[in-house]
């Protein structure tokens, strides 16, 4: 009897206590719902109504993402701010790290965050001002220093949630203000017209998925991987259906030029756009680095990247030397604008198939037939790719004057990393 009173008491005041708590929450939430509503310009209440999902994919969520940001407008500051990074570089095998200044103007930029656990994504707008970024209340947000120093890298800047937890930036909306010029025709009182011309401010936006620790996963390497493989081929096959022959061998399509294998140019995307510093600390994950945000931009990915040389796109071309190859190859009938043809991939891989047969063709008139079926073929037109045949075909006679087992010099540095990728890709990719 006695223990069968103690339980009652027991379950009374659990009850008393459980509504005591439950009062408090009521409390609690009833004085923080006004705060959460007055939040609007900080995007804090802009959590899409997505249901919750036992199960969702990338592929799926990026293109409902892409969806969520369209409208949404950014300012772009007129001052610019100065700020200094660390570059570390790899030249002849030695390390170096260096500062770099940079001055960019104070810009806000959109951001699509995926709940990792729910599939849910939300929208919010963070603000780059110099090196420092400036998130909402009860959000944070860091930017990962990549090992080559790398941090602010415009839209395809690396992101890092802290707050909320199991929270990732799948998307981001980066505004790019531009300056054109724009003609007007003046008509004066006496009925003459003259021509003036203004500059005017516009915003362009770029949508992009940048890479980040948790986009690296196997799904997304094998996406990228993927699609890689799959314009490489597509572009054979368009260069058959426009019947391009070859230079090397004349009468042949290029599509039956069994020396030019599809997997030399599935490695081009990665060699290009691997930093050689980061590759030489881990090769595999550097090279899935470049799958992943294939994976995640598709036709996008690179389409903005110009280097210093003015090498566009996914495949690295050059304008004169697009040019050039345009009108080697007329039947190609590749892209006439540069900047349009070397952001398009299937375009740009079927002008880096042609450019590999031109240098084919040059390599079989300095060298004879027999160099095509040389086992290092690859890394000759890979060199002559990313240098020029002129540096190739001179280090090859160099190393064949002298009966060396590898290359001479006569090759640029640059060039020397790029083949060190193309040797690590043709062993594990």
């Amino acid at each position: 009897m006695i223990m069968i009173l103690k339980s009652k008491k027991f379950i009374i005041s659990t009850l008393v206590m459980f509504s005591l708590f439950v009062c408090i929450k009521i409390v609690w939430a009833m004085s923080i719902l006004p705060n959460r509503q007055i939040n609007v310009t900080a995007n804090l209440n802009n959590a899409i109504a997505t249901p919750i999902v036992t199960g969702w994919n990338f592929e799926d969520k990026i293109n409902e993402a892409r969806t969520l940001l369209t409208g949404v407008v950014l300012a772009v500051g007129d001052k610019d701010i100065e700020y200094i990074e660390k570059r570390v570089s790899i030249n002849n095998g030695k390390i170096t790290v260096s500062d770099k200044k940079f001055k960019d103007a104070e810009r806000q930029i959109a951001l699509i965050l995926l709940n990792k656990n729910t599939g849910a994504l939300s929208e919010v707008t963070i603000v780059k001002r110099g090196a420092v970024l400036v998130a909402p209340q009860g959000y944070q947000i860091d930017i990962v220093e990549r090992q080559n120093g790398i941090r602010w890298n415009y839209w395809a800047t690396e992101y890092k949630v802290i707050q909320p937890a199991n929270t990732m930036v799948l998307l981001n909306k980066w505004p790019e203000k531009e300056t054109k010029k724009v003609s007007k025709i003046v008509v004066s009182k006496t009925g003459k017209k003259s021509t003036t011309y203004q500059n005017i401010s516009e915003i362009r936006y770029i949508v992009y998925a940048p890479y980040s620790a948790d986009y690296h996963v196997p799904e997304m390497v094998a996406l990228g991987d993927k699609y890689i493989r799959t314009m490489v081929s597509d572009a054979f096959a368009k260069l058959r259906q426009n019947g391009v022959y070859s230079r090397a061998y004349k009468d042949k399509y290029i599509s039956d030029v069994l020396v030019l294998r599809a997997d030399f140019f599935s490695k081009i995307p990665i060699t290009e756009h691997s930093d050689l510093g980061e590759f030489t600390i881990d090769p595999q994950k550097t090279a899935e680095r470049v799958k992943i945000i294939v994976a995640a931009n598709n036709g996008y990915a690179f389409g903005e990247t110009c280097n210093a040389a003015t090498a566009c796109g996914w495949v690295q071309y050059t304008p004169r030397t697009y040019k050039e190859i345009a009108k080697v190859y007329p039947k190609a009938k590749i892209i006439a604008d540069f900047k349009t043809g070397a952001a398009d991939h299937l375009n740009s891989m079927m002008a880096a198939i042609l450019l590999y047969d031109y240098n084919l063709a040059g390599l079989i008139k300095t060298h004879g037939t027999r160099i095509a079926n040389d086992p290092r073929l690859e890394e000759y037109l890979a060199a002559a790719y990313n240098g020029a045949p002129s540096r190739v075909n001179q280090s090859l006679k160099a190393s064949i004057a002298m009966n060396l087992p590898d290359w001479a010099g006569k090759l640029l540095p640059e060039t020397k990393g790029y083949l060190a990728k193309i040797r690590f890709l043709q062993k594990y990719d």
